[in-house]
């Protein structure tokens, strides 16, 4: 790309960069502030006067210092022009999200220079966390009109079992319905109260080794308790991927796949797999898949549609929560869940996930 010249008069046009909405800035070859906007003072929260001569260094993260910002110069002075978000911090310590554009240029003595603009994205930003928020809140509406639901029906066996033993004195079966459908209403309220508990993931940077070791240590050993055998695969070079995930929240929502497939055998099946599949995909959105393979009973394709609903369950004595707490937990950490089976050859439970988000500009540094 051309190096751009232009002839700068500056009264005439600092008069017109202060008429433009986004912060301007000018840096020189040493990376010194040499001009700013009206609106580069309002956005830091300082003046004019003290950011000149400013290093543009100080605009922004300290951990971003040593990488991120090298790399912006590097990619505008050697390609002459740059765009993306970084966390910019003013002066007084604040920080917010702008969308950076930079553009190479020289002047007329040919003195070399870089033009920033920069763009608050704070409100977009806030936006994106209500819709988010907004998302969470109406899946719990969603959940508590169902849980009135399922909470209504146990509760109409009890008083009418209740209202017959007060009528006819007490016998041994009725006591154990009005029992049993006790004990599933107690399962019900703890299995809601652990959802609704569920918290927001804090995602990190994780290696798909850890997750891996995570699940060989803890899951495992659950998993040969249910009288299965546990069996895993891993694609070479797989373990030193990085997500960029909530590892805990991640082994709950595995769990609970592991726990459907453990469940998905009768008792006198023969001999019970379960089968943790880790690998990559040729998806670029979700380049990493996490799957977990039975060989039991498979789901009816009459059920299959309602298999993420709450509640809903073929197994008797069953809540039904479990792929629907998989299922929030991955789609919160930007990830999908999706399910194939055939009935009387098993079912694969597969968690589509997004590897770790943050640019190579912020980790590698260019040369």
């Amino acid at each position: 790309m051309e190096l751009k010249t232009v002839q700068l008069k500056p009264k005439l046009i600092g008069d017109l960069l202060d008429i433009i909405h986004n912060a301007i800035i000018v840096i020189n070859s040493k990376n010194k502030i040499i001009f700013a906007n009206s609106r580069t003072a309002k956005m830091f929260n300082t003046s004019v006067a003290e950011l000149q001569n400013n290093d543009i260094y100080k605009l922004f993260m300290p951990d971003d210092t040593e990488i991120m910002v090298t790399n912006i110069l590097h990619i505008t002075r050697n390609e002459r022009e740059f765009e993306g978000e970084a966390m910019l911090r003013r002066l007084d310590g604040t920080t917010f999200m702008g969308l950076i554009s930079g553009t190479s240029f020289q002047w007329d003595n040919r003195q070399e220079g870089i033009a920033f603009s920069i763009h608050d994205l704070t409100d977009m930003k806030a936006i994106e966390r209500s819709l988010m928020r907004s998302e969470r809140i109406a899946f719990l509406g969603h959940l508590i009109d169902d849980m009135s639901h399922q909470i209504r029906n146990p509760v109409m066996v009890i008083g009418g079992f209740a209202k017959r033993l007060k009528a006819k004195g007490t016998s041994e079966k009725k006591i154990n319905a009005i029992m049993n459908e006790v004990g599933h209403l107690e399962a019900l309220l703890d299995t809601l109260n652990n959802f609704i508990r569920l918290r927001c993931p804090v995602p990190q940077r994780v290696s798909m080794g850890e997750l891996i070791d995570m699940a060989e240590t803890t899951l495992r050993t659950k998993v040969e308790a249910c009288g299965c055998n546990w069996i895993s695969e891993y694609e070479e070079d797989i373990s030193d991927k990085d997500l960029l995930v909530d590892k805990e929240l991640m082994i709950e929502a595995l769990e609970a796949a592991l726990d459907n497939a453990c469940e998905s055998y009768s008792n006198d099946s023969g001999e019970k797999n379960v089968l943790f599949q880790v690998q990559h995909s040729s998806d670029p959105a979700f380049p990493y898949v996490m799957a977990v393979v039975d060989h039991g009973i498979g789901i009816p394709s009459e059920i299959f549609p309602h298999i993420f609903g709450h509640f809903y369950s073929n197994k008797t004595k069953h809540i039904g929560m479990g792929l629907t707490l998989a299922q929030r937990i991955v789609e919160e950490q930007r990830g999908s869940v999706t399910v194939s089976s055939e009935q009387g050859k098993g079912t694969t439970i597969r968690f589509h996930l997004v590897k770790e988000r943050r640019r190579p500009i912020r980790t590698t540094k260019l040369t």
